[in-house]
């Protein structure tokens, strides 16, 4: 069972319209729910692929509520640390085009008892756990303290890890060791405060998660590919083109398909092979993560890796 952690969840609301415009009324054709979050969806991920899961996270309130409710209706086993402040909320506004515009609530503030109650819960929901991913943003300063936290905690078991974070979060987990370390571009540029635009740049990139602790590193760009790195190889994948009806969760995909095949005993290239198959399949249908392993399966011959 591969326990998927997010310190951060939402309830994702989506609201399609014709067009998105600066009105004082628009008529929403559709409304959707989603319990959101990076950790959450690699959970969704891994139970289509069908790879047991177990969704950990922190809710409150009633936006909780009803992120639990979600996460019930989609099937998922979540253990649940119940915290004093309101889960966040996300409004995203959808035209026909599929063009977005997304608002976000701030995220709830970690008393000393919610820490309390998040520790004692998490020391529960790793029971039997086989991987430990910890995916997403952490709520403030106390939430991304608890990453390099769980993140030796898996270890102490001999679990293998998965971290995907960004800022705080990810300068204090990288020296925890990660087994693998997966951020995009953006998010790899800020904690080295430098640019990645040329493939000299993302190499130099990969090295230095290398070296700050990962034992494989993943830097993703987009609709461009991305890039891995063991300490031994490097490879870029290059995706094939496709049909674009929403990028969200992509990379969540990515994540739930390289922890799956890594515990598969799958060599390091293939398993990056099988990440990008399962990034570029999410992005042909609206809810993040909700795809099968028989897609990913299609896309696998389409994806290409060039040593670099």
């Amino acid at each position: 069972m591969i326990l998927c952690v997010t310190l951060n969840p939402l309830v994702d609301t989506s609201f399609f319209v014709d067009e998105i415009k600066p009105v004082y009324r628009t008529e929403v054709k559709r409304v959707t729910h989603v319990a959101g979050g990076k950790g959450t969806n690699v959970a969704r991920a891994l139970k289509g692929m069908g790879q047991p899961a177990r969704a950990f996270t922190l809710l409150g309130g009633w936006s909780g509520r009803h992120h639990a409710a979600l996460m019930e209706a989609d099937g998922l086993e979540a253990v649940i640390a119940w915290i004093s402040g309101e889960t966040r909320v996300s409004i995203t506004i959808v035209d026909q085009h599929y063009e977005q515009r997304g608002y976000f609530t701030p995220p709830p503030v970690l008393t000393p008892e919610d820490l309390a109650v998040v520790r004692a819960t998490f020391a529960r929901a790793i029971e039997e756990a086989t991987a430990v991913c910890i995916c997403g943003s952490a709520p403030g300063q106390e939430g991304a303290a608890l990453v390099p936290e769980f993140l030796h905690a898996a270890a102490a078991r001999g679990l293998p890890t998965l971290l995907d974070t960004y800022g705080e979060a990810l300068r204090l987990g990288l020296p925890a060791r990660p087994t693998i370390v997966k951020a995009n571009r953006k998010e790899v540029s800020e904690y080295l405060g430098r640019p990645l635009e040329t493939l000299p740049e993302q190499l130099a990139a990969l090295d230095a998660l290398l070296q700050a602790g990962a034992r494989w590193a993943v830097i993703t760009l987009g609709e461009e590919g991305a890039l891995f790195a063991t300490q031994e190889k490097r490879w870029v994948a290059r995706p094939p083109q496709v049909q674009v009806i929403n990028p969200m969760g992509s990379g969540d995909a990515m994540t739930a398909a390289l922890i799956s095949a890594r515990l598969r005993g799958w060599p390091p290239e293939e398993c990056f092979r099988y990440g990008m198959a399962a990034a570029v399949a999410n992005v042909t249908s609206f809810v993040p993560c909700a795809l099968s392993e028989q897609e990913i399966d299609a896309m696998l011959e389409h994806i290409t890796l060039i040593p670099v």
